[in-house]
């Protein structure tokens, strides 16, 4: 053994035997180890604290359209207290209801809705889930994944049906959604009492949502339909064109779209604009429908009296004189000739709402204008 004049510790010495090289680099580290020892470390210089707050993250799964959004979807009186309720609902931090279940017939623009709700949420850059239970994986979208974002949006729920293992982690969720903790826009065209194949407890959960109904298009909201959607596929129709569309007897969105697709496929084959004759070919739409024998001579009659055309009767034209004839013979035929409102509808080419409010109108002023009584008895004698 040996002592190192640096440190004052004994060494061991190496044998013979051992490799000089190993020798000589156990001397060098031992006779500097004071020197690096005794060498005064730096001063520890602490970084400043950056106070910037951290933004969240966001997240999101689904496929959402980019074309569907608040700014293009129509609101009429059918959807305008849903569309308003929906905005609400993302926009603020806290609700009373963690819940929306929004019910809807097929094609009346639930779907619209919630893909208009992931586009806002993207321009929010909040976390959100869209889907439908069928799209929902059992191995991910558990509740312990699902919770963790801001909003979920589910499509077609009726499709939990019979599906025992989905209704329980929705059954999770909406507990969770009744605390605050996290906000479900549900969409379907069933009531939860309807939902036949799931257990009482999720139907219950469900009943216990905010709902709102999406009913059924009126004329003027399926011609504003029918705007939209023509001028995104740069389609100039006719306004004649387009109330015939828009009148179609149960169309709805879907039914709407596929109709100008076919027209724009037949604008751009035959290199010309779409005409009322070229529309009524392509829907297949019987042209001569109030020439038939039940109701041309009365609609005829009609037309005299109020001294028009019998095509600007049948027309789509708005104009004053036009309008009260058509709704003098709506209101004849259903209330002298017992017609029914939806062939009424189907006669004219309009909604069966318009009929009503027809009907209504000029049974009000029958009440007040003698010369309308007049016309009116003068008509019976057509019916």
């Amino acid at each position: 053994m040996s002592l190192n004049r640096a440190t004052g510790r004994k060494l061991q010495i190496l044998s013979a035997h051992e490799d000089p090289h190993q020798l000589d680099l156990l001397s060098f580290v031992t006779e500097h180890v004071a020197e690096f020892t005794a060498k005064e470390k730096p001063a520890r210089v602490s970084s400043p604290k950056n106070n910037t707050p951290k933004i969240a993250s966001y997240h999101f799964h689904g496929n959402v359209d980019i074309n569907k959004s608040f700014a293009n979807f129509c609101v009429g009186k059918s959807n305008q207290f849903a569309v308003e309720a929906i905005k609400r609902f993302i926009s603020s931090d806290k609700n009373d209801f963690g819940l929306i279940f929004l019910k809807a017939a097929s094609g009346l623009g639930k779907s619209h809705l919630l893909h208009a709700v992931g586009n806002e949420m993207l321009s929010l850059k909040k976390s959100f889930y869209f889907s439908s239970p069928l799209m929902m994986s059992p191995l991910v979208d558990t509740f312990s994944m699902l919770k963790f974002y801001d909003i979920l949006l589910i499509d077609d729920i009726e499709e939990i049906e019979g599906n025992a293992e989905l209704q329980k982690i929705f059954c999770q969720l909406m507990d969770f959604a009744s605390a605050g903790k996290i906000k479900l826009i549900i969409a379907g065209a069933k009531l939860p009492k309807d939902l036949n194949a799931c257990d009482e407890r999720t139907k219950g959960k469900l009943s216990a949502a905010l709902f709102h109904h999406i009913d059924e298009m009126n004329s003027d909201l399926a011609f504003d339909i029918v705007e939209s959607k023509s001028t995104a596929l740069n389609l100039n129709l006719p306004e004649g064109v387009k109330r015939l569309v828009s009148n179609q007897i149960g169309f709805n969105v879907y039914g709407v779209e596929s109709l100008l697709y076919k027209f724009k496929n037949a604008s751009d084959i035959k290199g010309q604009k779409i005409t009322m004759e070229m529309a009524l070919e392509e829907i297949k739409v019987k042209k001569v429908i109030y020439r038939s024998d039940d109701f041309h001579n009365f609609l005829n009659a009609v037309a005299i009296a109020f001294e028009i055309s019998l095509e600007e009767l049948m027309s789509s034209v708005r104009k004053k004189e036009f309008a009260l004839a058509r709704h003098v013979a709506m209101y004849v035929l259903k209330d002298k000739k017992r017609l029914g409102v939806m062939k009424i509808a189907e006669l004219f080419e309009r909604d069966h709402s318009s009929v009503v409010h027809a009907i209504a109108r000029i049974k009000k002023q029958l009440e007040s204008d003698q010369d309308m009584k007049n016309k009116v008895q003068a008509l019976l004698s057509e019916v």
